[in-house]
Order: structure tokens, then sequence, then C-alpha cells
């Protein structure tokens, strides 16, 4: 299966140093009252990417994250459970997963069909094999977010994603309009649906002439692996190769299971 880049969007918290609402405020004039650190961040995103291609009101919508507004869950757990109150109505709304899709659709004019959806693994190897099998039925394009806001109690975060204490966590960004026709694409994604194990990922690797990079889950290969954590870290491999025109695998693993993205976006 093979989707193609036409524009991406990128933000990470270690990389920019901006007020992400101050930004929306003053840049993009958007409204940003009864909306959370998550909508805000899925927003800034889709208006960043909307900069650099058109959006066409039939495009797709799809949103991932790893563990989605973990901060709204945690604020409605302490109105809840901790202070014994009634959930605020905005609350209860934010902590919908389809609320962020319902705020970046507006945003981009898009009225075609709209998900967020997360897999308790490989959620953006998931999603874009989705996407795939929808375009090939709607023959739309689609814009892809990946979306990982840091929790303000950072240790639920590494606790819910089996992260080591001593791992920087970081938020991140990432949007790709993705279309099945290469025409003006910026890179070339390529991915199946299978689970590769080990022996088979090495042998992999062994027969292609390209550089490897691994997740921090990967632990028994060796390859480029990042230096800071979020879950949706292909994403941003992705952008980062198209900036760099550069060509790699990118492999993750959990479970002792892999999966593998070829990226092309050299010229």
């Amino acid at each position: 299966m093979k989707l193609y880049v036409k524009a991406r969007s990128s933000y990470r918290s270690d990389l920019e140093e901006i007020s992400i609402k101050k930004e929306l405020k003053q840049k993009y004039k958007l409204d940003t009252r009864r909306k959370d650190d998550f909508i805000h961040a899925g927003i800034l995103g889709a208006l960043r990417l909307q900069e650099q291609s058109e959006v066409h009101s039939c495009d797709e919508l799809y949103l991932t994250s790893g563990v989605g507004n973990c901060n709204i869950v945690q604020t409605a757990k302490e109105s809840v459970y901790d202070n014994k109150e009634i959930m605020k109505l905005f609350d209860f709304i934010n902590i919908l997963g389809n609320t962020t899709s319902f705020y970046v659709a507006k945003a981009l004019g898009i009225t075609a069909k709209s998900l967020f959806q997360i897999s308790d693994n490989f959620t953006y190897f998931h999603s874009l094999i989705n996407i795939y099998a929808s375009l090939q039925h709607s023959k739309n394009e689609a814009v892809f977010g990946a979306i990982d806001v840091v929790s303000e109690d950072i240790s639920i975060i590494k606790r819910v994603l089996g992260v080591e204490a001593s791992v920087s966590v970081v938020s991140s960004v990432c949007y790709q309009k993705l279309s099945l026709q290469n025409k003006d694409a910026q890179a070339e994604l390529e991915f199946d649906t299978i689970f590769y194990s080990l022996d088979e990922v090495l042998a992999i690797i062994k027969e292609e002439d390209i550089q490897v990079i691994c997740s921090q889950r990967c632990r028994a290969l060796e390859g480029v692996k990042p230096l800071v954590f979020f879950e949706t870290y292909g994403a941003s491999v992705v952008n980062e190769l198209i900036e760099k025109q550069e060509n790699a695998l990118f492999i993750e693993c959990y479970n002792e299971k892999y999966k593998i993205l070829k990226i092309r976006a050299k010229v």
C-alpha cells in the first residue's frame, strides 16, 4: 500500500518555544474559549498545514494520538472522583475525542468524513491503513494529524506508555495531506498490514540499502533513535525526512512485534 504526502506541518515543544493559545489568538485570530490545550494543539497543526496546501471541504480528516487528551481526563477525575463535583459542561464535551475532530474540521472547512481514532499500539500505522482503504473508495484526499500533548502530571503519561523515568517526554503535532496520487508529492509512504518478527525485520534491513530509524521501543535493533519520546514519533519522522530530502525505513515495536514504514522523500 502506498500513500503520497502533498504537504505537511509540525510543532514540537522541545524545538519551538511558543504559547499555542497565544499563537492561535494573535496570528490566526481564533476564538480559543471553551477549548483546552489538546484541541488548541490540533488546531495549530491544522492551520499550519492549510498555509502549505489548499484544503477542500470534501477532504477526509483523520486524527490520532498516543493516549488522547490526558489533561482533560485528569481534570474530570479530580472533579468527579476527588472533589465529588459535577463535571463542568465543556470539560464533558472536550473529553470526547470527536470534539477535537469537530473543531479541527471547522477550522479547515472540512465537511466530509471526520474521525478521531486511537489504537492501543501502532496507532500511526493503523491510521495510515484506514486512510488508504477509505481513499480507495472515495478517491478524495485526506488530512491526517497526529497529536501528542504532554500531561500536566508527566508521571501519568510515562506510566501509561511504559516510558522510563529518565526519558524526556515532549508534545508533538504533525499533519500530512495524503493522496493516492503521486503528482506533486513530497514523499511516498509504503506500508502493509503485516506484523513482523525480529528475524524478519533484520532480514529486510539487510536487503534494503537505506537508513534505519527506530522508535525507542525497538531495543533489539540498531538504528537512529530519538532522544525524546512521544507516541506518534513516526509522523515526525515523515516530516523530518521530507525536510531533509532523505529516505528511510521507520520501524516501530510492541510486544516483540514490528511494523515497517518505508519513506521515500529524496528527489
